[in-house]
């Protein structure tokens, strides 16, 4: 079955009947103040994406993540497309594990491709078992962290047996302290990065792949050419040169979420995990927080698999808090 995911307000406003420019949409992990647009060029709309701009962006993106060669850095549109494309360029007979809970579109991509697809619990176990162990880190929507010590020593185990590990940092730029992308090009090591999330700009479908070797080249020929549209192009490498944004932007979501971490707790939920754009909450009755949650147009994320917890994100305005609290100090369970 295809993948339960936040955001999806038609499908709010249908179980819950609040029409869909009245909701206060907690559901994601995506900053809820983007990163300011450029004035961008029109011809920009109208043509081909330029390979000059291209490389550009390539070189921005290798300064910001710290990586040494910008060849080393494929743009993605969106790294949802690349876990479709990702596990077609590995033999189906690979034992694919993914320490999870996590992020379900990974099981869900590589067992579409037919490979050998479990989530486990612990990182020893995945390793143990896979020829490509997959990690979050920090993970989604625990916020577990892995250090970049241990990873690349696991790496540098699944390479000597033939393997990999695959790291998905959608949600690094909010822990720069465990960031191992500068060390992509290490054997055995590809990580994933996510430019929607952080910049606050999903909608325009940016991501990328760091790696090296045949496993990069391979990825190019997937991935084809323009695979990142001009303008997403420009807005990249915009932003990821603006480093007082992104440092004010770190200082911002790090006191938004002591904020809603306080709002959260006062109203009975309790704060176990997650990073400065979501937090994971315990309750015991989660399901029900949810419902009365949503019936006041305030989506969250519930997990089938975990009915006790809920991923609450960051509201946009004041008014959005404002709601949130009023409405928590309204539910008692």
């Amino acid at each position: 079955m295809a993948v339960f995911h936040g955001g999806n307000l038609a499908a709010a406003t249908q179980q819950f009947g609040v029409p869909i420019e009245e909701w206060v949409d907690l559901s994601t992990g995506i900053n809820p103040h983007p990163y300011p647009i450029p004035d961008l060029e029109k011809d920009l709309w109208g043509r081909l994406p330029d390979q000059h701009l291209l490389q550009d962006l390539k070189e921005a993106a290798a300064s910001y993540y710290g990586v040494d060669c910008a060849n080393k850095v494929i743009p993605v549109s969106g790294t949802q497309t690349l876990l479709q494309i990702l596990p077609h360029l590995f033999e189906k007979t690979k034992k694919v594990r993914i320490v999870g809970p996590t992020y379900k579109e990974h099981a869900y991509c590589w067992g579409l491709a037919g490979h050998d697809v479990k989530e486990v619990p612990l990182l020893s176990q995945a390793e143990a078992e896979g020829d490509i162990v997959i990690v979050v880190n920090p993970n989604n929507p625990t916020g577990e962290i892995y250090m970049p010590e241990d990873l690349l020593a696991l790496a540098a185990r699944q390479h000597a047996k033939g393997g990999s590990l695959i790291v998905d940092g959608a949600f690094m730029d909010c822990m720069p302290d465990i960031d191992l992308s500068q060390h992509v090009g290490c054997e055995g090591l590809m990580v994933l990065r996510s430019f929607g999330k952080f910049f606050g700009l999903a909608g325009i479908r940016l991501g990328f792949v760091l790696a090296a070797g045949s496993i990069s080249q391979r990825l190019k020929d997937g991935i084809g050419p323009w695979a990142v549209n001009g303008p997403a192009m420009e807005i990249g490498r915009c932003a990821f040169r603006d480093d007082v944004w992104i440092e004010q932007t770190r200082v911002d979501l790090e006191d938004a979420q002591k904020r809603l971490d306080m709002l959260l707790q006062a109203g009975g939920l309790e704060v176990v995990g997650g990073t400065s754009l979501f937090r994971y909450c315990f309750h015991p009755n989660a399901g029900q927080v949810f419902e009365q949650l949503g019936k006041a147009g305030i989506l969250t994320r519930p997990f089938a698999d975990q009915p006790q917890h809920l991923r609450i994100g960051l509201p946009a305005s004041e008014q959005g808090w404002s709601r949130l609290k009023k409405t928590l100090d309204k539910i008692h369970l």
